[in-house]
């Protein structure tokens, strides 16, 4: 039988028809702060060639139409607790190692941060300037990055009207239902689709925020240094969210039967959905999750993920998870220029058997700050070349992921 693909979101074809029918009419124009347009310089001929070779690095226009210093201060993240003394947010904050992707084409970039500012701002519409159009394949980009930037996005959808591809529609927490006829194909007469009202959708946003504020508030001070931080944030969540694991079809990329597509639509979940109502998720959202406030916090933080061989831990959950599977996902952050190895996994469920024994018990934060060496004694990464920055669009096991983006971790941070 032959495999069915669904890379994106299970509720795309649903989706597709309801922003035609909700967009139908003449769309409402919404101004947006642009980022000044992209420099272009024309080269012209000059006999000094000194003269010509001595230009600062940061003055010559590289691919994508933007200097070094323009595209370093385009993807520049402000220090959030330099205007108050107390945290703010950022929404236009995207990781430096996806950023970085898309040096040479930034107007993706400079969508997917419209894309994430609108959902800050509950706005079900935005427009781009016509500088800024994408096609299909850049769009999907830029959708995939503002996802992997703010969980926020992973509960949300985004299309572009017909007569205007200039303007953006945003639906917020679409499910779609599924309904399985007498001989296990859907009905396609039985699908049913959902998505929350402009109130619900704001509520989502601000009881999302508020959790990540709180967990920010009651951990950490603008006076910590970034490890600091870092390791504060870590263990923060270490304590105070449960890992869950992934249910059936859960971040499956292929399915092959109408059964079993309906059965991961139904039951799907966001990131925002897992900690808001039960205050747990799975591995690849917890890194995910970690990244995204450490990206706040203006603190490098990549999600990376690699095949190799586990060790067993002595952690009965633990190794059941790890033993069926030769990949794992964690985190590696990058402060003052050393990079190290950092797996909330281990540690949450370590804590969870720790505590079990004994209800007292305190994390020891045994996967944080680990070097390559480190990282070894319980996933060894068999080769380099198979270590990646996460990406959940990419199959590993078929397609080929950009390589070399991820900084050797030398040493313990203790």
């Amino acid at each position: 039988m032959t495999a069915k693909r669904f890379v994106t979101r299970l509720t795309a074809v649903t989706l597709a028809f309801c922003v035609t029918f909700l967009f139908s009419c003449a769309p409402k124009k919404i101004d947006v702060d642009e980022y000044p347009g992209f420099e272009t310089i024309e080269e012209t001929e000059t006999e000094n060639t000194v003269e010509k070779n001595t230009i600062p690095v940061e003055d010559i226009v590289e691919n994508g139409g933007m200097t070094t210093k323009e595209f370093e201060e385009f993807i520049s993240i402000p220090d959030p607790f330099e205007e108050t003394g107390k945290f703010q947010f950022y929404p236009e904050a995207i990781p430096e190692c996806y950023a970085r992707q898309y040096r040479e084409n930034p107007k993706v970039i400079y969508v997917a941060k419209q894309m994430m500012k609108a959902v800050y701002d509950c706005k079900t519409e935005f427009e781009i300037p016509p500088e800024y159009q994408l096609n299909y394949d850049e769009t999907y980009n830029a959708i995939n990055i503002a996802r992997m930037s703010c969980p926020l996005l992973d509960a949300c959808e985004f299309g572009t009207l017909t007569d205007n591809p200039l303007v953006y529609s945003v639906i917020y927490n679409p499910k779609s239902s599924y309904v399985l006829d007498e001989e296990g194909n859907i009905d396609e007469d039985q699908i049913g689709f959902t998505q929350l009202n402009d109130e619900e959708a704001r509520k989502m946003v601000v009881d999302f925020t508020d959790y990540v504020q709180t967990i920010i508030d009651n951990n950490i001070s603008k006076d910590d240094s970034d490890m600091e931080k870092a390791e504060k944030i870590y263990e923060a969540i270490v304590k105070e969210i449960s890992y869950r694991e992934k249910r059936q079809y859960e971040e499956q990329h292929y399915f092959y039967s109408d059964e079993e597509i309906a059965e991961a639509a139904n039951s799907q979940t966001t990131i925002v959905e897992d900690l808001i109502n039960e205050n747990a998720t799975t591995q690849t959202r917890i890194a995910l999750f970690y990244q995204y406030i450490l990206t706040q916090l203006n603190i490098e933080c990549m999600t990376v993920t690699s095949s190799g061989a586990y060790t067993s831990q002595g952690i009965e959950r633990l190794d059941n998870e790890m033993n069926t599977t030769g990949r794992n996902i964690w985190n590696v952050i990058v402060v003052d220029g050393k990079a190290y190895n950092c797996d909330l996994a281990f540690d949450m469920l370590n804590y969870e058997y720790e505590k079990s024994e004994n209800p007292n018990y305190e994390p020891v934060m045994k996967y944080f700050g680990m070097s390559d060496k480190t990282r070894a004694d319980s996933f060894n990464v068999l080769d380099r070349g198979n270590l990646y920055i996460y990406d959940p669009t990419v199959d590993y096991s078929w397609d080929t992921p950009k390589k070399d983006m991820v900084p050797e971790c030398k040493q313990d941070y203790k």
